[in-house]
């Protein structure tokens, strides 16, 4: 078995949210329904950004997954594969408390629709950024009987969300197109392919001598604000062991992932690199440890595409 790689793994682990920690992979299931489908749904107070209060009906729960847009935007379509920022609320029927809100946590999540319970994917695809979006979701297109208890879901939940969409990025997203090249070029010991805006690669030159330290080189700055420790970043990224082997690529894994930038982990050296640029990572091995694979010398290029900032 090859030494496991750091960025697709452990380092790129996405924001662990409730609607994010138990997808649904059956695919197909049930398309939503408008809200002229005859079964009363819940009331929401409250606009676009603003925390929302749901008071539910007497009626039970609708048993099919609905998706009624209360607030019209004019942004972009959502893409049923796309990477999507939002603010949400979620609250199981009849329930008066959310078990989980990114309005209590005064920043939006990102996620992808690829990782998600079926009823946000089928939900929110076709919706537009600006929409504010109220989600009844049956528990077959949610938690199913298990539910997720750690989560405060039971079995067999039928589930509310009112969903803000903020930014959507589909899965080719990208460093800025117009990124500035770092003149002159920075001598280093991979080649980067691939031009801004577009999926990109990195191998290890021939003969290039493995990192003894950790190092972060900007080759096209973006015009974007500066990330800052403890935001998460949105990013693509392409790595290769040092010997060029057991290459990975979040292009070719399905989009745009997120990280936090953290300064005693690796993304700590994005810290004041501007949304839009690209950057080479060289990271060095690391030894087996009792609980922990061991690492090969890694290189990776990163696209910043953008951030998740708190409000």
């Amino acid at each position: 078995m090859r030494p496991r790689l750091p960025v697709l793994t452990a380092l790129l682990a996405g924001i662990a949210l409730a609607v994010t920690a138990c997808s649904d992979d059956g695919g197909g299931g049930q398309e939503p329904e408008s809200t002229g489908a005859g079964e009363e749904l819940p009331a929401v107070e409250g606009g676009y950004g603003d925390e929302p209060t749901i008071t539910f009906p007497e009626s039970g729960a609708p048993a099919e997954l609905q998706s009624e847009v209360l607030q019209e935007g004019d942004g972009t379509e959502v893409g049923a594969d796309d990477f999507v920022v939002a603010d949400y609320h979620g609250q199981v029927w009849g329930e008066e408390q959310a078990f989980d809100s990114s309005f209590a946590r005064d920043a939006p999540s990102g996620f992808s629709l690829n990782g998600v319970i079926q009823g946000w994917k089928q939900g929110l695809a076709g919706t537009h950024v600006g929409d504010r979006v109220l989600l009844s979701i049956p528990p077959e297109l949610g938690y199913g009987a298990e539910g997720q208890p750690q989560g405060g879901i039971p079995g067999d939940a039928s589930l509310v969300f009112v969903v803000d969409v903020v930014e959507v990025y589909p899965p080719d997203a990208g460093a800025q197109a117009d990124a500035e090249p770092v003149t002159p070029e920075p001598e280093l010991p991979v080649t980067v392919e691939g031009d801004l805006g577009e999926p990109a690669s990195i191998t290890v030159d021939d003969g290039a001598p493995e990192p003894t330290e950790a190092g972060a080189t900007v080759i096209a700055t973006g015009d974007g604000d500066l990330l800052r420790a403890g935001e998460t970043a949105l990013v693509q990224v392409a790595e290769t062991a040092w010997d060029n082997s057991n290459q990975q690529s979040t292009w070719d894994a399905g989009g745009v992932t997120s990280l936090t930038i953290d300064e005693e982990l690796p993304t700590g050296l994005l810290a004041d690199v501007p949304v839009g640029s690209r950057v080479v990572l060289q990271l060095p091995g690391q030894p087996a440890g009792e609980q922990s694979a061991e690492v090969p010398p890694t290189a990776l290029v990163i696209d910043v595409v953008d951030a998740i900032r708190a409000r």
